[in-house]
């Protein structure tokens, strides 16, 4: 559901999260609600930040349950460091938000009570995000370190477990709070969401390179052309040191030489980004060459 713009940057609210805030209405909590949402318009608007000072072009952000989610245009422009820095920002933003209403109820200038929930708000916010389940920003953090090793898809596919598992254990605690004759309603609503965006963060695992390519056909189709760029590389050079000569809206190809610069392959972006979300970022480049088909250059 769109909110509007904020920035030049489309703002949509999930339903799950509308669910919530129609619970909180009618339990009679809406000046709280208004204080949730303050801070996770801020956290989300530093994680939108943090991508603008990388160069990055934010699309949209979509509010959740339990925070939200600046979407970049191109995944491909976005390297494990990037995605550590941009999914960090946000928790960060709440324990500053914390640091400052202290200050300034230290300065005389607010009665603690009078932000004692605006505090607890930003630590739960912070907290939880920090967790390291997909699609939480601590679960980012965990996919970006290990997708250097193991892969995009294979990073997600195990950081998304953390979301099921912690989707559970939300579960497990909202049943045991009704055993106790507490009903807290918003276990049960976050518990779905985690459990929802893992398996679609699971499924689009593997469908990142249409993502990426279909980005930029969107360019093509628009523009009538979008710029080529050919690299010739050294056919053994590790595939995070070919992706650094990347550079932004353009469409790659790469002529792979050794030493003596007799050609080796032949490589698109396709087969690099398919080399990247299979292998990670320390395979060698000419094995790239047997997952692509493609046969030795004359």
């Amino acid at each position: 559901m769109k909110l509007g713009m904020l920035f030049g940057i489309n703002v949509y609210i999930n339903k799950l999260l509308v669910v919530l805030i129609v619970i909180a209405v009618v339990l009679g909590e809406g000046m709280k609600l208004a204080v949730v949402f303050l801070v996770v318009i801020i956290h989300e608007l530093a994680h939108v930040v943090m991508a603008r000072a990388l160069n990055l072009r934010v699309s949209e952000i979509e509010l959740l349950p339990f925070g939200g989610v600046a979407r970049i245009e191109s995944f491909f422009e976005v390297n494990p460091r990037d995605e550590i820095y941009i999914a960090i920002v946000g928790p960060l933003s709440n324990f500053i938000l914390v640091m400052g209403c202290m200050v300034l109820e230290k300065m005389g200038l607010v009665l603690l009570k009078d932000c004692d929930f605006f505090i607890q708000a930003n630590l739960m916010l912070a907290g939880f995000n920090l967790l390291p389940a997909f699609p939480l920003d601590g679960g980012r953090v965990l996919r970006a370190l290990l997708s250097r090793e193991l892969g995009i898809k294979r990073a997600t596919r195990i950081t998304t477990i953390g979301g099921f598992a912690l989707s559970l254990f939300l579960v497990m605690t909202g049943l045991y709070a009704i055993y106790y004759g507490i009903f807290n309603p918003s276990l049960f609503v976050v518990a779905v969401f985690l459990a929802y965006s893992a398996v679609k963060e699971n499924r689009m695992a593997a469908y990142v390179i249409v993502r990426d390519l279909t980005y930029k056909r969107d360019i093509l189709v628009k523009e009538g052309a979008i710029q080529s760029r050919e690299l010739v590389v050294l056919y053994d050079l590790p595939l995070r040191d070919v992706i650094r000569k990347f550079v932004p809206h353009r469409y790659h190809s790469l002529v792979l030489v050794d030493e003596q610069l007799r050609p080796r392959g032949y490589l698109t972006e396709k087969d690099i980004v398919d080399g990247l979300m299979d292998y990670g970022l320390n395979v060698p480049i000419y094995r790239l060459l047997a997952q692509s088909g493609r046969k030795k250059v004359d």
